[in-house]
């Protein structure tokens, strides 16, 4: 992979990994954990910043090595490569479904009485727009220049923010109101959905090898994690406190689904949460 990219685009395309998905459920994560079980948001930014400072370190010390197989082919010999390739894969598979149901959640919700019928086949709302998303994303992932795609992840960072924005101004704002008395300390039975879940806030990983083997100037590298590490950890922590003070013990799995649907700031949140897959799916 040529280094082209820029500190600015490498960070754009950091965030756009780190701020999606993961960050519409931080509030139901609260909710799941409690307020203390958030302290694992916590834990996991700062882990996941020396981890990374650790990748750059494995790929540094061959030239040759650029992407996890070749790590585990350097550690382990051909088991290490086929073990870290499936791993790798698999994760990354599992993304782009998740990135499909999310499409399929959102957009059913604005279109709950779509669907159609083909040859005695019966495709619900949810069905039908998971197809649709399919077809739509497709033509995304024939673009493989991180500096092409740092614009497209401009646009990505933008709706992780526009979406940010009007869940503070749901509550803020139109004043939805607050379920305060409706939270809990410590949620020890549920703990380890939390976990799970503050866990993906910080799953980019799998891309950061590529952001780095792309950057015009890798010494940049630690300062780019710093970055996107603390911007994605504000964002998360933002979202994850105001959303489970909104809804208290009704949180949902996305704060999205939550939202009231007659307020305007409801109806952007939800399409911006549309459009970012879009943005994502070229990564994985």
């Amino acid at each position: 992979m040529s280094r082209q990219s820029s500190y600015g685009q490498a960070v754009l395309n950091g965030l756009n990994v780190l701020c999606g998905v993961g960050i519409l459920s931080t509030p139901f994560a609260a909710k799941e954990g409690g307020w203390l079980g958030m302290s694992i948001m916590f834990v996991f930014a700062i882990l996941s910043y020396y981890t990374g400072i650790l990748l750059r370190n494995c790929l540094d010390s061959q030239p040759e090595l650029e992407t996890y197989p070749d790590i585990g082919q350097a550690a382990f010999g051909t088991t290490g490569r086929i073990a870290i390739s499936v791993i790798l894969y698999v994760e990354l598979y599992a993304c782009c479904v998740e990135y499909i149901i999310l499409e399929s959640d959102n957009l059913s919700s604005l279109f709950p009485n779509a669907h159609v019928s083909l040859g005695g086949i019966e495709l619900d709302a949810h069905k039908l727009f998971a197809f649709i998303a399919v077809l739509a994303i497709l033509p995304t992932v024939w673009l493989r220049d991180l500096s092409v795609l740092s614009y497209i992840s401009a646009g990505g960072v933008l709706a992780s923010i526009m979406g940010v924005l009007c869940l503070f101004w749901l509550g803020l704002v139109d004043r939805v109101g607050f379920h305060s008395e409706s939270t809990t300390t410590i949620n020890l039975a549920t703990l380890p959905v939390a976990i799970g879940l503050y866990g993906y806030c910080y799953s980019g990983h799998a891309v950061f090898p590529n952001i780095y083997t792309s950057m015009a100037n890798p010494s940049q590298y630690p300062s780019f994690l710093a970055t996107c590490f603390l911007i994605c950890t504000l964002m998360c922590a933002g979202v994850g406190i105001l959303g489970y003070l909104m809804f208290g013990d009704m949180t949902r799995s996305q704060f999205t689904l939550n939202m009231p649907q007659e307020y305007v700031a409801s109806k952007i949140a939800v399409w911006t949460t549309v459009v970012n897959p879009f943005t994502k799916y070229p990564y994985t």
